[in-house]
């Protein structure tokens, strides 16, 4: 449970580092108030899944798609629905971006009658990570401070259309991450984790969860586990003494009670024989 608890924690701080810092990168510069839903459940009980959606200030949602292939047409009948079903179930408007990782074009546009829905795409397959981690890798050597728009670069790495694979990407921005004391590192981190529960299997997830315990971020989060443990522990110490100290006290009442003075002085000095009438007695 402890654990759950702080991947969540892990995933919250992500998503949070995610809307406000990396989409202004991608060109999606809006202000939020709160993350959206992200489970629809449609008309026919169909549940649909979307990837992120805010509410922004103005008041209405943008949503998020990630995709590593292209169904067409297909794919934005499915992200109409989610458009419509959401519009429907909140009275807002609703924007769509689609973050293709893979993709050099496809269409974005559905003819749908009357009139044209469309989607606005954003395609990686010109970024090139090795060449973010070379940047890095360099200032690093060079003991110079990463700035924030080296951290977004290292988050967006795994994304990226050329260089290193999804959880190679993953595991080399953490390690470069891991000796950054900045509370936006962190946060990078926490979203590197997103994509590695939203991108990876679960081998490779367990991976990149060992890699994230031995940052400063997971570390953080294992000491507030381990004081929740130690506290909880004290209290149960506390707890047992209290319990330990009315049983004995409800047993010297009941000697006292009974007049059986003999054996109340042979409790007070004979542990074993203060068991055993405990025991006995059932107190």
């Amino acid at each position: 449970m402890a654990n759950i608890q702080h991947e969540d924690a892990i995933l919250k701080m992500g998503t949070e580092y995610f809307r406000c810092d990396m989409l202004k990168r991608l060109g999606i510069t809006y202000t939020y108030d709160d993350p959206g839903p992200t489970e629809l459940i449609s008309l026919t009980v169909e549940k649909m899944y979307q990837d992120f959606t805010f509410l922004t200030k103005e008041g209405y949602y943008i949503h998020i798609e990630f995709q590593s292939t292209s169904d067409g047409r297909l794919d934005l009948r499915r992200f109409h629905a989610y458009e419509a079903t959401m519009s429907h179930n909140t009275g807002k408007q609703v924007y769509t971006y689609v973050i293709y990782t893979t993709m050099k074009w496809t269409v974005h546009t559905l003819n749908c009658g009357l009139y044209t829905y469309k989607v606005k795409p954003i395609y990686m397959t010109h970024y090139d990570n090795l060449e973010v981690f070379d940047a890095v890798e360099h200032k690093i050597d060079q003991e110079m401070e990463l700035d924030d728009e080296d951290i977004v670069g290292l988050a967006l790495t795994p994304i990226m259309g050329k260089g290193l694979g999804k959880k190679e990407a993953i595991l080399r921005a953490i390690s470069l991450l891991k000796g950054c004391r900045k509370e936006s590192a962190e946060k990078a981190i926490a979203i590197l984790y997103a994509f590695s529960d939203k991108f990876l299997d679960k081998d490779d997830l367990n991976e990149v969860k060992e890699a994230i315990y031995m940052t400063r971020l997971g570390q953080l989060f294992q000491e507030d586990v381990e004081r929740g443990i130690e506290q909880g522990y004290e209290r149960g110490i506390e707890r047992g003494i209290e319990q330990g100290t009315n049983r004995i006290n409800s047993l010297y009442a009941y000697l006292i009670e009974e007049h059986r003075e003999k054996e109340l002085a042979r409790c007070v000095s004979d542990k074993e024989y203060r068991d055993s009438l405990l025991d006995e007695l059932d107190m």
